[in-house]
């Protein structure tokens, strides 16, 4: 992905990948096993502006392409995929969804502290809704929360289950059926009638903050409605497309780890008097993860370039998140059979790697949502 970055984005990729070398890989097993959340890390990469990345400037954000986002992505997740989940919520589903809707005043109460990654935000929308949203419907049946209005304010009933990123996140777009149709609302975590779960058990991505968010009369105010009652799919389709790239390059990162680790054993494991790197079963398996990152990570920058600029990019991020996740899902199965006996325990990360790749290809829709679009747009050509 190096070929389509600046100058000052190689700078940045090399400073973030130092600082993931030091600080963050070496303490990404023990957040998993603990399931804890990494807020040291999120506050450094805040003020390196990875929390906005693609925001403006003038809004507190790096002003980064997305493809320098990207490859970015793909060395937080290289490192550790909880974190990069974190920071991809945060940027392409709650902040992104935020500063294109919500109107003034709030907008100027809440942007700075979003941007500057003081707060964070978090997409609560069931993952049923996901495929719904891909699809341009107005239906409301995938929502699970149902919302009345009460004069100046909303009345939100309802639960969301699995929402990752909800444990940490201040805020939280939640996404409900109204009168009017699907409604999105800025909702503070700690309101009244607000109840976010302890983060959830599950297999991979385990220290995303994965949780369940519960509203139970909870009252918010009009002004904390995004875009016009009925309309959320719109904003959210946008949000969609960007998430499948997003997830995209994580999965290359974990790929990319999966990778770098394999090799590193490979070259250092000896049998029958020689490193097993040298063994052609070994050295194909390696060649193969190696075509297959390059591969997808090609799609990845296309997809990325087709956003920067302007141009329609949501049926390739969906091919990119399909051959991504797919890579990953592979390549670390590879790296866990090149490890031997010792890739199925908690000693070396394979393990965690291919729990993460699982992980990524089921979430946030999943790749069966990705397939799906690219499926219509067949049926579309006729």
């Amino acid at each position: 992905m190096d070929f389509e970055l600046g100058e000052e984005d190689l700078l940045l990729r090399d400073t973030v990948r130092q600082l993931c070398d030091q600080r963050v890989r070496p303490h990404a097993g023990e957040l998993d096993e603990a399931r804890a959340l990494p807020q040291s890390r999120l506050g450094e990469l805040g003020e390196m502006g990875l929390l906005a990345m693609e925001r403006p400037e003038d809004e507190g954000g790096a002003g980064l392409s997305a493809v320098a986002a990207s490859a970015l992505m793909v060395e937080l997740a290289a490192a550790d995929a909880s974190l990069a989940l974190l920071v991809g919520v945060h940027n392409w589903q709650g902040l992104a969804h935020v500063a294109a809707a919500l109107g003034e005043p709030a907008r100027a109460a809440e942007l700075p502290a979003l941007t500057s990654g003081e707060r964070l935000v978090a997409w609560a929308l069931p993952e049923a809704g996901y495929a719904t949203v891909a699809g341009g419907k107005a239906e409301c049946e995938a929502l699970t929360v149902v919302a009345r209005r009460e004069g100046a304010e909303w009345v939100l009933d309802g639960e969301i289950r699995y929402v990752p990123g909800a444990a940490v996140a201040e805020r939280l777009v939640v996404f409900g059926r109204a009168e009017a149709g699907p409604t999105a609302w800025l909702v503070d975590r700690e309101a009244e009638g607000v109840h976010v779960s302890d983060p959830v058990r599950t297999l991979g991505l385990r220290a995303a903050g994965t949780a369940h968010v519960q509203l139970q009369g909870a009252r918010i105010h009009d002004g904390r409605r995004l875009d016009e009652p009925g309309s959320a799919w719109n904003r959210g389709r946008a949000c969609l497309h960007r998430t499948h790239l997003g997830m995209a390059a994580i999965a290359c990162g974990v790929a990319r780890g999966a990778l770098e680790v394999a090799t590193a054993y490979a070259k250092e494991r000896e049998q029958f008097g020689q490193p097993i790197a040298g063994f052609q079963a070994i050295q194909w398996k390696l060649a193969d993860m190696s075509l297959a990152l390059d591969a997808a990570g090609l799609l990845v920058t296309r997809a990325a370039w087709l956003h920067d600029v302007g141009r329609p990019y949501g049926l390739a991020a969906a091919r990119a998140r399909v051959l991504a996740t797919t890579t990953a899902v592979r390549s670390t199965s590879e790296a866990l059979q090149i490890h031997g006996g010792y890739g199925y325990t908690r000693e070396f990360p394979v393990e965690r790697a291919l729990r993460d790749a699982r992980t990524c290809e089921a979430i946030h829709g999943g790749s069966a949502v990705a397939r799906q679009l690219l499926a219509r747009s067949l049926g579309d050509r006729g």
